[in-house]
């Protein structure tokens, strides 16, 4: 459920610099969900992810 998933202080953090750091939201997700065992175990899904950045770069 949405209302379930939320991203961290620290999964906003990398998500953050991965993308400073010209990572594409694609590959750091598939990154971040290889970390924790598995896109079910992340907390927030790939369009979490991009939206978060589409918010932050609106700020």
């Amino acid at each position: 459920l949405a209302s379930q998933r939320k991203i961290s202080e620290v999964q906003a953090f990398e998500i953050e610099t991965a993308d400073d750091s010209g990572i594409m939201p694609k590959a750091s997700h598939e990154y971040a969900c290889r970390l924790v065992g598995g896109p079910n175990n992340l907390g927030h899904t790939y369009r979490d992810r991009k939206n978060h950045l589409r918010s932050k770069r609106q700020l």
